[in-house]
C-alpha cells in the first residue's frame, strides 16, 4: 500500500480547504505566513489529525485505516500545491495582473513601461478590477470572472511548463541524492516519524513533554496578545544585541535579535553538525563584514559589502557543486535515453531517464515559446532561466543537506542580476519588453522561501525510504501541481473578490504595487551598468567552490559552503540564535552520550516542532476565522 486512489482523493480533497486558508490568512487577514517556513505549519497540522484520527480508525476499523505511505502522499501533495498557492509565488502574481491598469490611469504612473506589457498578461477590464480592489461582490459573477479568465490560463500554463522542467530536474538528480548519497533531508523528518511510525512517537513521553511545552508558551502568548494584562513567556525577538553597540562601525552592524523559537530549535536539531555550526559562524562573518565595511569609510558604493549578491554566488557554487557529484548518473541517464547499458537499469529506470527528458525538452520549449510571444529576447530569456534552474538546484541541494527552518534570498533573483550587469538603460533601448517581463517574472522570484523544487524532490525521499511506486507518486505530484493552482487562482479571487483587496489587513494590494514600483524605477530612472554587484556574486561563489574543495581534502574542516550561502539572508536574522542553541545541544549530547544519549532525545524535539506548530496553527485559524489580529508564533 502507498499511492493508492484514495490517497490521492483525500490530497485532492484537502487542497482548496487548504488554498482558502492561505488566502485568508496571508492576503486578507495576516493573521500568520505558514509558508515562509520550510516545514508548512498548516500542513503538518492537518496530517497531525488526519494521524491520530487514523489512529481511532485502526482501533475500530482496521481495513479502513490509511497506511503511513498513503498519509505521506496527503501530506506531499499538500506541501506541493501550498508552495505554488504561496506567498512567495501566486500571492504575488494575483496582485501582480490586477494593480497596473487600476492604479496607473489614477495616479498617473506606469505610462513609461505599460504600453510594453502584454495585454493579455494581466487584467484591464475596470468592472472587474473595481470589484477586486473594492470587494462586496462575488467572482461568480459573469463580469468580474471573465476578464480574469484568458490571463489565468496563459500563467496556469506557464507555471505547469515551470514545474515540469523544475520535476524533470528532480528526476535527474533522485537517484544520486536520496539512494546514493542518502542526504539527511532533515525537513521530512518529523512527517516521517509521525505517519511511519506514530505509536512509538505518540506514546513517547518526550514528544508530549516537549509538545505541551512549546504549546503552552504560544497558548500564554496568544492570550497576552488579546489580554496586554496576562503576562508574556518571551521567546520572540527578546532583545536586540545591536542596541548595546549604538557608536559607528558597531551600529552597522544592523539588527541583531535574540529569538527562541520552540520549532526552529527542534528542526535545526536534525541538521547535521558541521552544517549547524557553518549557519551561526558565518552569520557572525557577515554582521563583521558590514561592521568593517563602516569602519574602512567606503562611500560612493550603495549595497557594499553585497552581502546578498554574496550569498547568490554561494548558492550557484552549490548548484554546481550538486552538477559535478552527479555528472555520472547525469551520463548514465543520457546513456538510457540512447538506449545504452539498458540491460543493468530497472524498468522505472529507464522511464525516469525519458520522463525527465520529456519534462525538461517539453516544459523548456512552452516558457521560451510565452518569452518570445510576449516580446522578450531569445537570449536574454534563456539566460534569465539558466539562472533560475541553477538556483533552483542549489535551494533543493541546500534543502536536502541542511534543512534550515526558513530560506529566502530576497530580491536578488537573476532579474535582478542579469539589469545591474548589462544596465537598465541599455536594457531599455535595446528591448523594453525585456524589463516588462522580468516585472511580470517578479512573482517567483521575489523570495524563494517555499519553493516547490525541494517540495517534489523531498517526496521523491519519502517514496524512497517507504518503498513506493515512484511513477504513482509522480502522478499524485502532477495532479497537486495543477489543481493546487487552479485552487490558489481560485481561493485569492474568492476572498479579494469579496472583501476587497484595499480594504483589508493583509497584502492584498502591497504585492502588485511593491512589483511594479520596482520595475517603474528601470524606465523613469535607469541605471547604467553596474559590475560591483556581478564581482560580488563572483567572489560568493569561488568562495564557497574554495570552502568546498576544502572540505573535501581536509576531513577535520569545520566551514560548509551551504552555511556560508544560507546565513546571510533575512531568514538568518531571525533564526540564528535557534540554530546556535540546537547546535550547542546536539554537540554536548553526542560529545558525552554519543548515540545511546541521542536517539531518546529525538521525539523530545519533534515534540518541540509539532508542538509550536498545533497551538500557532491554532491562534492563525482563530484569527482568520475572527478577522482579527492574533498572536503570531512566527511573526513574518
Amino acid at each position: 500500500m502507498g499511492v493508492t486512489f484514495r490517497s490521492i482523493v483525500l490530497g485532492l480533497i484537502l487542497i482548496p480547504f487548504n488554498a482558502l486558508w492561505m488566502a485568508s490568512t496571508e492576503m486578507v487577514w495576516l493573521t500568520g505566513t505558514p509558508t515562509t517556513l520550510s516545514l508548512f505549519y498548516h500542513v503538518m497540522f492537518n496530517l497531525f489529525w488526519i494521524v491520530l484520527g487514523n489512529e481511532l480508525v485502526k482501533k475500530v476499523r482496521p481495513a479502513w485505516a490509511l497506511e503511513p505511505g498513503e498519509l505521506l502522499v496527503v501530506y506531499s501533495m499538500q506541501s506541493i500545491a501550498s508552495a505554488l498557492g504561496s506567498i512567495d509565488f501566486i500571492d504575488v502574481l494575483i496582485p501582480m495582473m490586477a494593480y497596473l491598469d487600476h492604479y496607473g490611469p489614477v495616479e498617473g504612473k506606469y505610462q513609461e513601461l505599460r504600453p510594453h506589457v502584454p495585454d493579455w498578461l494581466v487584467v484591464k477590464d475596470p468592472a472587474a478590477l473595481k470589484s477586486f480592489y473594492l470587494g462586496q461582490e462575488s467572482i461568480f459573477d459573469r463580469a468580474n470572472l471573465v476578464p480574469w479568465l484568458g490571463p489565468l490560463a496563459w500563467w496556469l500554463g506557464f507555471i505547469v511548463a515551470l514545474c515540469a522542467v523544475l520535476w524533470g530536474l528532480n528526476l535527474v538528480f533522485r537517484k544520486q541524492w536520496t539512494e546514493h548519497e542518502k542526504l539527511a533531508y532533515p525537513i521530512i523528518q518529523l512527517p516521517l516519524h509521525l505517519s511511519a511510525n506514530p505509536e512509538r512517537l505518540l506514546a513517547d513521553r518526550l514528544f508530549w513533554a516537549a509538545f505541551v511545552i512549546a504549546a503552552l508558551i504560544d497558548v500564554v502568548n496568544g492570550l497576552s496578545f488579546l489580554f496586554p494584562l496576562l503576562p508574556k513567556i518571551p521567546v520572540v525577538h527578546v532583545v536586540n544585541i545591536q542596541q548595546f553597540f549604538p557608536q559607528r562601525p558597531w551600529s552597522d552592524m544592523g539588527a541583531l535579535w535574540v529569538s527562541f523559537y520552540p520549532f526552529a530549535i527542534g528542526m535545526c536539531f536534525f541538521m547535521p553538525l558541521d552544517l549547524a555550526f557553518s549557519c551561526w559562524f558565518f552569520f557572525v562573518f557577515w554582521k563583521m563584514q558590514r561592521v568593517l565595511a563602516s569602519h574602512i569609510g567606503v562611500h560612493g558604493m550603495p549595497g557594499f559589502p553585497f552581502v546578498e549578491e554574496q550569498t547568490a554566488g554561494g548558492y550557484y557554487a552549490i548548484a554546481l557543486i550538486a552538477l559535478w557529484i552527479s555528472r555520472r548518473q547525469i551520463g548514465r541517464m543520457g546513456k538510457l535515453l540512447l538506449g545504452e547499458g539498458t540491460e543493468a537499469a530497472t524498468a522505472w529506470e529507464r522511464r525516469e531517464a525519458r520522463l525527465a527528458a520529456g519534462f525538461i525538452a517539453g516544459g523548456g520549449a512552452f516558457l521560451l515559446y510565452f518569452c518570445a510571444r510576449a516580446g522578450m529576447t531569445m537570449s536574454v530569456s534563456v539566460v534569465f532561466f539558466g539562472l533560475y534552474f541553477l538556483l533552483s538546484v542549489g535551494i533543493t541541494r541546500m534543502r536536502a543537506e541542511l534543512g534550515q527552518p526558513c530560506h529566502d534570498l530576497h530580491f536578488i533573483g537573476p532579474e535582478i542580476q542579469i539589469v545591474k550587469l548589462v544596465g537598465a538603460a541599455r536594457m531599455r533601448k535595446a528591448n523594453p519588453r525585456d524589463l516588462t517581463m522580468f516585472g511580470l517574472f517578479f512573482f517567483f522570484n521575489r523570495a524563494y522561501r517555499s519553493h516547490p523544487m525541494p517540495h517534489g524532490l523531498e517526496a521523491f525521499r519519502i517514496a524512497e525510504r517507504l518503498k513506493l511506486d515512484n511513477f504513482r507518486y509522480l502522478i499524485a505530484m502532477g495532479l497537486a501541481v495543477v489543481f493546487g493552482t487552479v485552487c490558489a487562482f481560485g481561493a485569492l479571487l474568492l476572498m479579494l473578490n469579496k472583501y476587497g483587496a484595499t480594504q483589508v489587513s493583509g497584502l492584498g494590494e502591497w504585492f502588485g504595487r511593491e512589483a511594479w514600483d520596482y520595475t517603474n524605477l528601470w524606465f523613469t530612472t535607469p541605471q547604467p551598468q553596474q559590475n560591483q554587484p556581478t564581482y560580488a556574486i563572483l567572489i560568493g561563489l569561488l568562495f564557497a567552490l574554495g570552502l568546498s574543495a576544502l572540505r573535501m581534502n581536509l576531513t577535520w574542516f569545520p566551514f560548509h559552503p551551504v552555511g556560508y550561502a544560507t546565513s546571510g539572508s533575512w531568514a538568518m536574522d531571525q533564526l540564528w540564535m535557534s540554530i546556535f542553541v540546537a547546535w550547542l545541544v546536539k554537540s554536548l549530547l553526542l560529545r558525552y552520550g554519543g548515540a545511546r544519549a541521542y536517539r531518546p532525545a529525538v521525539p523530545f524535539f519533534l515534540g518541540l516542532i509539532m508542538g509550536d506548530f498545533i497551538a500557532g496553527a491554532f491562534w492563525n485559524l482563530f484569527g482568520t476565522l475572527a478577522g482579527m489580529p492574533v498572536y503570531h508564533f512566527w511573526p513574518y
